[in-house]
């Protein structure tokens, strides 16, 4: 019975860390770059759940499921990204799968993970430039998946800027 019970206390706590990842990461970049993020309002949120159902201008980001986005924006983000990197792969790694890191000094930093989730795939996608960044979690159906792994790095960026430019076009409603 104590087996079974602490077997099951893993459990537990394991689904805990897949819930909170995302959340992880977003207080990893708010600690590291000394940032704070900005999300979006609920009622931009039940809005833009609503347009998916509604609005044929907006079934385009009706792949996104579980969405999840943080925000930073006009704030400095100086520090030691070699260190940021390593932060992100011990709080992913190994129950997410790297896809794409890019690290450019005038492009700044783009973190794309992945894991399989029930026959869905999550995607968990970082993004830090001079002044903005973005944390976006994702679920993607199997199509939306195929053309990630097609060009990961372009397609990281344009999932992250349409998650972004959706969540802006909702706060200002």
């Amino acid at each position: 019975m104590l087996a079974l019970a602490a077997s099951l206390a893993l459990a537990t706590s394991a689904a805990a860390e897949k819930v909170n990842e995302y959340h992880a990461v977003v207080k990893l970049v708010e600690q590291h770059y000394h940032v704070k993020h900005k999300g979006i309002p609920f009622l931009a949120t039940a809005a833009m759940k609503t347009a998916r159902v509604v609005s044929s201008d907006v079934r385009k980001y009706a792949h996104f499921a579980g969405f999840k986005l943080a925000i930073f924006e006009d704030q400095a983000f100086d520090g030691d990204h070699t260190t940021f990197h390593a932060a992100m792969r011990r709080t992913l790694e190994p129950a997410w799968s790297p896809l794409v890191v890019v690290r450019g000094a005038g492009e700044g930093q783009t973190y794309t993970y992945v894991r399989e989730d029930n026959g869905k795939f999550k995607v968990l996608i970082c993004v830090i430039g001079g002044r903005d960044g973005t944390v976006l979690q994702v679920e993607l159906k199997e199509e939306e998946f195929i053309k990630l792994l097609m060009n990961p790095e372009q397609e990281s960026k344009e999932i992250a800027d349409a998650a972004s430019h959706q969540s802006s076009d909702d706060d200002r409603d």
